[in-house]
Parts: structure tokens; C-alpha cells; sequence
């Protein structure tokens, strides 16, 4: 019975050193977990840098976008702009040129009526001047020939008044309207007075 008794003992220590692992299988176990474990996170660390690449494409694709947008939005801003500037400058030239144009044929109006009246005051000017200068010099009052040399000096007066509006342009043809006009009318009065005295 010892025999068996020792073969026993000899069986159960056997068999629990067939059930113990060596030490190299376990180191080689544990190499292999640890290829596993380090296979794993690679694989994890690739997957997570596919999917940051994947997101930075998709901000980097949203950014372009928006400032695509804010390009357009900006270009469209200046244009808007340039069109609102355009088409109010447009109406200021306009305006401008309506205002020229109207002074203009204003001009033209008061130096059409203003020659007309000189070339009635030269016609009655000349006429007066031949009459004194056919009367005996007893017959022409001293104020006479006076007076007429006045009317040859404002109707020249006149005449350079007329060029002026087209040398100032700036110059208010309502001041110079009202300047001439009293003028003129002043002239063709002392014209009237001047041949009731002869």
C-alpha cells in the first residue's frame, strides 16, 4: 500500500505540475497579451486618426465654406454699394445738368432780350447823333451831347455785362438780369428824355 500510497502522491504530484504552466508559457503568454493589447490600441489610435483627419476635413471644409460665404456676402455688400453710389451719382449728375441747362437757356434768354433792346438803343442812339449832328450848335442844348456820350457809355457797359455771364458762369443770372434790365430800362428813358429836347 505504500506503493500506491506513493504512487498517489506521485500521481497528484504530477498531475499538478502537468496543470502548472512552465514559466516560459507564461512569459509567452503574456508577450502575446501584450502584442494583443498593443495591436489593440494601435488599431484604436489609427482609428481615432482617421476620424480627427476625417472631422479636420470636415471643419477645414466648413471654414472654406464659410468664407466662400463671406466672400460672396462681402462682394455682393460692395456691389450693392457701388450700385446704390452709382445710381444716386447718376441722379446728382442729373440734377447737376438740369441746373446748368436751365441757367443756361437762361443766359441765352436775357442776352437775346438785352441785344434785341441795345439794338434798338443803337438805332435811336445813331438817329440822335445824326440830328445833332445836322442842328446848328445854338439849336443842341449842352446836356444833350452829354447825355448821349452817358447812353454810348452804359449801352458799352451793357455789352460787357453780357460777356461776363459767359466768362462766369457761376455768376446768378437773376443778379445780372436785374442789373441790366434797370440799366436798359435807364438808357432807353434818357433816350426819350434826350430826343424831346431836340
Amino acid at each position: 500500500m505504500l506503493r500506491f500510497t506513493n504512487c498517489g502522491i506521485m500521481l497528484v504530484f504530477l498531475a499538478s505540475a502537468a496543470c502548472q504552466k512552465s514559466v516560459q508559457e507564461e512569459r509567452n503568454e503574456a508577450v502575446t497579451a501584450q502584442q494583443e493589447a498593443d495591436k489593440t490600441a494601435q488599431e484604436a489610435a489609427n482609428q481615432r486618426g482617421k476620424e480627427v483627419a476625417k472631422a479636420n476635413q470636415a471643419a477645414a471644409k466648413d471654414i472654406g465654406e464659410a468664407r466662400r460665404e463671406a466672400h460672396e456676402d462681402s462682394l455682393k455688400a460692395v456691389e450693392n454699394e457701388i450700385e446704390k453710389t452709382s445710381g444716386a451719382q447718376a441722379n446728382a449728375n442729373e440734377e447737376a445738368k438740369e441746373a446748368v441747362e436751365a441757367a443756361n437757356k437762361q443766359r441765352i434768354d436775357l442776352k437775346k432780350s438785352a441785344e434785341s433792346r441795345l439794338k434798338k438803343i443803337d438805332e435811336q442812339s445813331r438817329d440822335l447823333h445824326k440830328k445833332i449832328d445836322t442842328a446848328t450848335a445854338t439849336k443842341v442844348p449842352a446836356d444833350v451831347r452829354t447825355g448821349l456820350s452817358d447812353v454810348d457809355r452804359q449801352t458799352a457797359g451793357v455789352r460787357t455785362d453780357l460777356q461776363k455771364l459767359d466768362t462766369a458762369p457761376n455768376q446768378p443770372v437773376s443778379e445780372a438780369r436785374t442789373r441790366i434790365e434797370h440799366t436798359l430800362d435807364g438808357i432807353e428813358k434818357n433816350l426819350d428824355r434826350l430826343d424831346d429836347k431836340l
